[in-house]
């Protein structure tokens, strides 16, 4: 798989697994790489300076440069990171030795790398972290559980990263494919993890370095475009959807587990119901047992990211406009102090799921399911090989004849009624956008806007639901019967504050549905 504007012969595909220094000596050891070494293992002492300007450009464009001191030898490497990120990182990587341990950009013969370092001007770059680290390199090959050769580079790292006074651990363990089909990774790493946990560790040696370097957040991803031609099979979308939806949620595991921008438990949560509603859209063509597994664990990790978010959402966009409205309410004040308790003990809770051995096992059985498309047996391997168009449309548009009759005589809808049409919508949405590329145009354009606008209404009804749930079960939580009326107070404030707002935006509303309603089906010939 490439990444995109970089020549497959530049591409490396590696896994990295991280957990105690001990932890990663003992699995270093294991019959589980013993038995199919080849031969014994090289050590080596390793010294990488990542190097960029002083406004680090570099780290803007995606783009790591270090230079590796092995003994008396010298490799400048340049690499750049997987814009989709994901649990099995794809990087395009230029090597080139250089006399010493300061870069020497001359030395970059590859026009490509050249372009996308950029202008460098003598004397701008500056030396940012180094890591320090003894390797033990080994390989390993024969068949997979598969049945298929394979070929991957263990390398074991234990170490610490430098910048400045700050320091670093480093202990983990990086498989790096070089023959044969990437399923044989995650096999390794879930026999790896099976007997001593690990964590699969998102970011690369660089990303980490920077963090620690300039105190920068992991970042946060969206979720990228699915492209499908005419010709594409229905197993080639399943394959090329899950494949996205897999990326976008493990994209965002770092993100989610720094806290410091809500978007990275949104972003991880999203990219997880795009995984369901893939599921349920490719459903009856996959294996009964392995569709109950992946929803069960999705369902899983969904629910212990939930209150996370639920709480985000209700301090950052609904407490917050009716502070603003009544300034220097103590009870107020109060509420919001309650809501980020519970908020700080939800990414308690998120967290724990994350770094667990359940989650751990997750990713990588679904990596190597995936990569190995395993969903290929029985009775469902000649449906899979039919075009997908037909499918496609198919689904389409009984996702959409449903919505409309969930939301007949809308204006009249209880507010339970309107929830269901929020479900319909958002798997419509899913649906569509997976499938949106067999018919570009304007038209196509202008039904998902239609759609986007509705969902987002009917969202916000939702979330003052959640929201209204929430104060009352702040309320109802506090110790003392003092505490306990000042929350009350508080929570007639805000839900008579957005009361008021959902009459007012109901003639919106209405108007989104009608909108949606009279929205061309962009499927249709």
């Amino acid at each position: 798989m490439a990444v995109a504007g970089i020549s497959d012969s530049n591409i490396e595909a590696e896994l990295k697994l991280s957990a105690s220094a001990e932890t990663v000596e003992a699995l270093s050891r294991s019959a589980s790489i013993a038995r199919a070494a080849r031969g014994r293992g090289v050590v080596k002492n390793l010294e990488s300076t990542y190097y960029d300007t002083p406004d680090l450009r570099l780290l803007g464009r995606g783009i790591a440069l270090r230079v590796r001191g092995d003994g008396e030898r010298f490799i400048q490497t340049v690499k750049m990171e997987s814009g989709s990120g994901g649990a099995l990182a794809r990087r395009g990587e230029w090597e080139a030795p250089v006399a010493g341990s300061r870069p020497d950009l001359a030395a970059i013969g590859d026009a490509e790398a050249r372009e996308l370092l950029g202008l460098i001007l003598p004397g701008e770059l500056r030396p940012v972290f180094t890591n320090r680290v003894r390797r033990e390199v080994r390989l390993i090959d024969g068949p997979g559980d598969s049945g298929r050769d394979c070929a991957i580079e263990v390398a074991v790292d234990i170490g610490e990263t430098r910048a400045g006074d700050a320091t670093e651990p480093i202990a983990e363990i990086e498989l790096e494919l070089l023959g044969g089909s990437a399923e044989h990774v995650f096999d390794l790493a879930l026999a790896l993890h099976r007997i001593g946990h690990v964590r699969v560790e998102h970011r690369s040696k660089a990303e980490r370095g920077y963090a620690l370097s300039t105190a920068i957040a992991p970042r946060w991803r969206k979720a990228r475009p699915v492209a499908f031609g005419p010709g594409t099979t229905i197993d080639e979308a399943l394959a090329r959807v899950l494949a996205a939806c897999f990326r976008h949620w493990t994209a965002n595991e770092s993100a989610a587990l720094d806290g410091r921008d809500p978007e990275g438990i949104h972003q991880m949560r999203v990219g997880l119901r795009r995984l369901r509603s893939a599921l349920s859209v490719f459903g009856p063509l996959l294996p009964a047992d392995a569709l109950a597994w992946l929803e069960l664990e999705a369902n899983h990790v969904l629910g212990m990211l939930g209150r996370a978010r639920d709480l985000d959402v209700f301090l950052d966009e609904l407490l917050s406009p009716v502070v603003g409205e009544f300034p220097g309410e103590e009870c107020l004040a109060a509420l919001r102090r309650a809501a980020e308790r519970e908020r700080a003990a939800g990414y308690e809770r998120a967290g724990a799921a994350i770094v667990s051995p359940r989650y751990t096992e997750f990713v990588l059985r679904f990596g190597g399911w995936l990569e190995g498309r395993r969903w290929r047996t029985g009775d469902t391997v000649g449906a899979l090989d039919r075009p997908l168009a037909a499918y496609a449309d198919e689904l389409l548009e009984k996702r959409h004849r449903k919505t409309l009759g969930l939301g007949r005589r809308f204006e009249t809808l209880t507010v339970e009624r309107r929830h269901r049409v929020r479900i319909a919508l958002k798997k419509l949405r899913y649906t569509s956008e997976f499938f949106e590329s067999l018919h570009p145009g304007r038209r196509t354009g202008r039904y998902v806007k239609s759609l986007s606008r509705l969902q987002d209404g009917l969202g916000h009804l939702n979330d003052v639901a959640v929201a209204r749930r929430l104060v009352e079960e702040l309320a109802n939580r506090s110790a003392s019967p003092g505490d306990r009326a000042t929350l009350q107070r508080a929570a007639g404030l805000l839900i008579g504050w957005y009361a008021r707002g959902v009459v007012d935006t109901e003639p919106e509303t209405v108007a989104s549905w009608k909108a949606f309603r009279a929205a061309a089906p962009f499927w249709r010939r």
